[in-house]
Formats: structure tokens, sequence, C-alpha cells
């Protein structure tokens, strides 16, 4: 069946978003030596296009971007931020959009909890204010470039960007008129204008952004409190030092073979930005391991 000229021009618009949403996660991917996921087919994932990944309990979630510390074509790194996109025209789609993004998200975002990936959504288009007040309710960092925008950029280039539902809606014809305008500008110049007057547009919401996603990826770990649970307990500086006296601790002590007597170790990892991580492990390769998976 022939695509709708409705559908092929809410493409377009689509299609102007992703680059703008690249953009802004490109620079700063850059800007902290970070490896950007999106959907092309990179060889880590046998050359597959879709960017998955796998929750606890198996699941498998298809997300939009992932940042990832170590990451190359190659190899898969750690995931640091989850950051969804989405388009829409009408409100009456955007809580089943937004309950999307909240479903394929939270679990990764779970599973891989002790690295504190940022979890964010950049939405354009109509969206109501409950539903991005839900995505930001559960701690996501959220970018709304409004309809009026998009109809604004639009309109620089000469082009009404505008469309309505409906008997008395847009025509297939008037779709297809502005299908062409846009196919006939110049590009890049015609997308990087409208790039540019989005950033205008929404300069501040774009700033606050950056700075929350700036800020996850600046996290760093300011102390470590270690708990043997058969004894005592310290505080480290950094996690070589933790590690370090996991390893120098063991040669100190050795467990009675006739003796019930076991080891336990919790371990609590704060970071500069007040958030902090409890976890307790029963075996010191285990405590070992996790500490590892911070440097």
């Amino acid at each position: 069946m022939a695509e709708s000229l409705a559908h092929k021009w809410g493409q377009c618009i689509g299609d102007v978003l992703e680059i703008f949403v690249q953009n802004i996660l490109g620079k700063i991917a850059q800007q902290h030596g970070l490896y950007l996921d999106s959907k092309h087919p990179r060889k880590v994932r046998g050359g597959q296009n879709k960017v998955t990944w796998q929750d606890g309990y198996g699941n498998k979630h298809d997300l939009d971007y992932v940042l990832e510390r170590g990451g190359t074509e190659e190899i898969l790194g750690v995931p640091v931020a989850f950051i969804e996109s989405a388009w829409r025209r009408y409100t009456k789609h955007s809580k089943n959009k937004v309950q999307e993004i909240e479903a394929a998200v939270m679990p990764i975002a779970l599973t891989f909890s002790r690295h504190q990936p940022f979890c964010g959504a950049v939405l354009a288009g109509e969206f109501t204010s409950s539903a991005l007040h839900q995505l930001e309710s559960k701690g996501f960092g959220v970018l709304h470039i409004s309809y009026a925008s998009i109809l604004s950029a639009f309109r620089e280039l000469g082009i009404d960007a505008s469309s309505e539902d409906g008997a008395n809606g847009t025509t297939e014809e008037q779709f297809q008129k502005k299908i062409s305008c846009w196919e006939s500008q110049p590009q890049p110049q015609a997308t990087n204008s409208l790039l540019a007057k989005l950033g205008l547009l929404h300069q501040n919401e774009i700033v606050n952004f950056k700075q929350r996603l700036n800020a996850a990826l600046n996290r760093k770990v300011t102390s470590i409190r270690l708990t043997v649970l058969r004894g005592h307990s310290v505080e480290c500086s950094d996690i070589e030092s933790a590690i370090t006296y996991l390893i120098e601790e063991e040669k100190a002590y050795r467990l009675r073979e006739d003796s019930e007597q076991r080891e336990a170790f919790e371990v609590q990892i704060r970071f500069n930005t007040g958030a902090k991580i409890d976890a307790t492990f029963l075996k010191r390769a285990e405590a070992i391991a996790f500490l590892r998976s911070f440097t």
C-alpha cells in the first residue's frame, strides 16, 4: 500500500528533528569522550541497525540513543545515558508515547543502576503538560520543542508546515505541495536554517537540558564506605584504595575451616552530586568486581 502523503510530510519533519537531537548529543559525546550509539549497522551488533539493550529479566528494549563510556563500533561500552526522542502532531498520542518511552528506558536504567545513568527525552510537537510531568516525575530530563516553534522554523523557508485532520483538514494536494517545497530546498542549508531557528527559540530549554546531562556525566565518586560484616568498617577516598583494602585485608584474615563464620561486604558509594549507591555482597570477588565497574 502506498505511503500516505500526510505520513510522508510527518516523516520530513521527523528527519529534521532527528538531526537536531543528534547534533546536541554528538557534541556532548565528543566533549566527554563518549560513544554515541544510534540506529545504524554497528559491528558489535552484528551489523544490526536497532539499538537494543537487555534488562535484568532478559527482556530486550529498543532505544533511540545511548551514550557509552568505552564504547566503539566493535566494543559495547558502559551505558551512562539513555535518551529517547519523539515527534507528535496531536496531544491525543502524547500520553501513549510517554508511557512507551518510560517502559523502554526504566527497566534498562534499573539494570545498570550502579552507573547512575541519565534518562532523558527530547520531545517535539504537541505534548500535554501532564505527559511531560509524568516523565519528569520519574527522573527524566525532558527537552520539549513546541509545535509552534516547528511551524515558525519552516515558515522562514516559506513553507506552511501545519496540518489538520478531519473533513476540512489538509488535503493530499496540500501535503504534496509542502513536500515538494521542502524537497526543492537547497541542502544542507535549509536543514541548518531550521536547526538554528529551533535552537534560538528554545535556547534556555536546550541549555538546561545540557546542564542536567553534563552534571550526570560529570558525576564523580567522592567516597566509598566498606563494611565487612564480621567486623569493622573503613572509609576510602577513591575506588582503587577500596579495592586495595579488600585485597590486602584478605591476606591478613583467613576463615577457620571448622567454623560456620562467614564474610559479607556492604559497600556504599557516594558521588559529588549527593547521590549514593548501597550494595551488599556475600563474596569478596563480587565486591571487588562491583568496585572495578566504576574505574
